[in-house]
């Protein structure tokens, strides 16, 4: 099960966003085999490839990023066979937060009813921040269960299309790898 980590902040210039990056997990020199990956602007997003396995420390970076940059900030983060998760800051504040696949998270089966109550998001929200159609984004709120095993909420990839509905888009090329420590002990959501 690979875990990845994705994020886009809106109306933030890309070295913009690679100075605060910097300043919340500290620098390390160029030979680091950790990188963050920012890509330049496309359609006002700014977006960034976490390093693997990065999660959950994304979430606390975004957080300070979103209210540092006072910007809104969409982050997922995707599993081989588990779903995805998006997570909208504003300002620093956890707007909203959604997984596809609740029974993913789940430890017993007791626990899958509740975790889908919880993770089960608010469309006309994300729609609303983003300045988006909601009906663009409704679809896109589909949780999968574990009878439904080909559910399209079980695709790794299912968050593009989302991001597509929010008008995110990932260019191909970067805009700067920014080599960050290995231990990541700098990350704190305060």
């Amino acid at each position: 099960m690979e875990l990845t980590s994705r994020s886009a902040i809106r109306g933030v210039a890309p070295q913009r966003v690679v100075d605060v990056v910097q300043e919340c997990l500290g620098t390390a020199d160029d030979e680091a085999r950790t990188q963050v990956l920012v890509a330049p602007e496309l359609g006002g997003w700014t977006t960034l490839t976490w390093p693997a396995y990065f999660a959950p420390r994304d979430l606390d970076v975004c957080r300070v990023l979103s209210r540092e940059l006072r910007a809104v900030v969409s982050a997922v983060t995707t599993t081989t066979d588990e779903g995805w998760s998006h997570h909208l800051f504003g300002c620093g504040t956890e707007l909203d937060r959604f997984h596809s696949y609740p029974a993913g998270l789940a430890w017993d089966d007791g626990d899958v009813h509740a975790l889908a109550q919880e993770w089960r998001g608010d469309f006309e929200l994300v729609a609303r921040v983003a300045g988006v159609d909601a009906c663009a984004v409704r679809r896109h709120f589909c949780q999968a269960t574990p009878a439904a095993r080909d559910h399209p909420g079980r695709d790794r990839d299912g968050y593009l299309g989302l991001w597509a509905a929010l008008g995110i888009r990932v260019p191909d090329a970067s805009y700067a790898a920014v080599p960050v420590a290995p231990v990541w002990s700098a990350v704190t959501a305060g």
